[in-house]
């Protein structure tokens, strides 16, 4: 009974409203925008969550990098000296503190980076060589394109083998397949058993492992590096040289759970700041970095969609306005339906039908037309978007939902008409 009645209502409704196309379309198009823009800023927001995940999640969330840093010249070194030492940075005790009073440890990986000067034939271009372990290969997913990745034998035989980035061989001008090539790092010869995929960290993630903009990355066996060239650098500039001497670059910790991140991050700090009063490390937490730009992410999520749904809010005062105005020019057949015997609760049923199934049309239309407004914001800013289900079940949700309450005064209004003055409107 009651879904014959609903039905009646539905087919009373469409009548109506097909019967006056134009003024139908324009209501409509009120909610059909302000359903597009929800889906589109929510879109964006999903985007932007899903890139900053995609960057920061790259370090693991379990993992502590603590990076040597140069600590601030003091007016004694500015001097103009025609020889300089520098030592600063992480050190092999520090490592070796690190593995033997901080519990509950799943891997410490040292790693050791110098500039170098790469040649191929009479090409030469300026590279990072990282000596790393093996296990810094998969723990930060550095998947092999061509040829293979480093393994625990090649630090263990002294091999001089490399793995290298895609983007450092046209840099080279070497258009041939590299795997088995002698590259010159330094003064010494490499053979490259591996070639990366082209896909260098982004954003924060390079910034945190302190990598270079550019893809000239060399990747050599940890033990390799120390043997042969030892952790001394000497740079030469006209009437003066400069060593530093940094014993690691960086220190990977990672840890057993999520829950150990923070408590071992604050005892690692501890350990470090003992050793080191100039300060000449930092330490990335890339958890905490992660929780503090899903705040910054979610205030910006929200900003977005209230800006969204102004847009309906227009589309909910375009309806209302329109349905009062139905209900005057409508008020002689109110008042035949009630001297037919229509009651209240019928006229205000059939004026929220009416304005329901506007709403509804608008909205699932604004569905269909936010894909493709969707993608066009993204070809054109270049912006990261994607349109989850949530966005368009709160999207229609909220157009129906406009739909009853732009409609409730209308329709309150044209029950409450007296029957006989209706009669007698002109």
């Amino acid at each position: 009974m009651i879904a014959r009645e609903l039905a009646t209502l539905l087919r009373l409704g469409l009548r109506n409203l097909m019967g006056y196309k134009l003024r139908t379309g324009l209501t409509m198009l009120g909610v059909l925008i302000g359903v597009i823009a929800v889906i589109v800023m929510m879109a964006i927001a999903a985007g932007a969550e899903q890139a900053l995940l995609d960057d920061i999640g790259r370090l693991g969330i379990e993992n502590i990098i603590i990076n040597s840093v140069r600590p601030p010249e003091k007016k004694e070194d500015t001097q103009t000296n025609a020889w300089q030492f520098n030592r600063y940075g992480l050190t092999f005790k520090d490592e070796k503190q690190i593995r033997n009073t901080i519990p509950g440890l799943k891997k410490v990986l040292p790693v050791h980076k110098r500039r170098e000067s790469v040649w191929w034939g009479s090409k030469k271009v300026e590279a990072t060589v990282y000596a790393v372990h093996s296990r810094h290969m998969h723990l930060f997913n550095l998947e092999v394109l061509r040829g293979r990745n480093l393994t625990d034998f090649d630090g263990a035989a002294i091999k001089r083998v490399c793995v290298i980035r895609a983007g450092l061989l046209p840099e080279l001008g070497v258009f041939r397949d590299p795997l088995g090539m002698q590259l010159q790092v330094g003064d010494r010869y490499y053979e490259v058993v591996g070639v990366l995929r082209d896909q260098a960290f982004l954003g924060y993630a390079r910034k945190a492992l302190d990598i270079d903009a550019k893809t000239t990355e060399i990747y050599v066996p940890y033990d390799t590096m120390f043997r042969r060239l030892g952790t001394r650098t000497v740079v030469r500039r006209q009437g003066s040289r400069e060593m530093t001497d940094v014993q690691l670059s960086q220190v990977v910790v990672s840890v057993n759970s999520v829950e150990d991140v923070l408590p071992t991050a604050q005892m690692l700090q501890r350990v470090l700041e003992l050793n080191h009063e100039d300060r000449d490390f930092e330490m990335v937490v890339p958890l905490e970095v992660l929780e503090q730009r899903r705040r910054t992410q979610r205030v910006f999520h929200y900003f977005l969609v209230a800006i969204a749904l102004i847009s309906l809010l227009v589309g909910a005062i375009g309806i209302a306005n329109i349905m009062l105005a139905t209900v005057t020019e409508r008020t002689r057949e109110i008042g035949v339906r009630r001297a037919l015997g229509a009651k209240r609760r019928d006229i205000m049923a059939q004026f929220l039908t009416e304005t329901t199934v506007i709403s509804t049309l608008g909205g699932l239309l604004g569905v269909a037309l936010s894909f493709p407004a969707v993608r066009g914001v993204t070809a054109l800013f270049g912006w990261d978007a994607i349109v989850t289900l949530s966005s368009i079940l709160l999207a229609v949700g909220i157009s129906v939902a406009v739909g009853v309450l732009s409609g409730i005064f209308p329709a309150r209004r044209a029950a409450l008409l007296d029957p006989i003055a209706a009669l007698r409107h002109e």
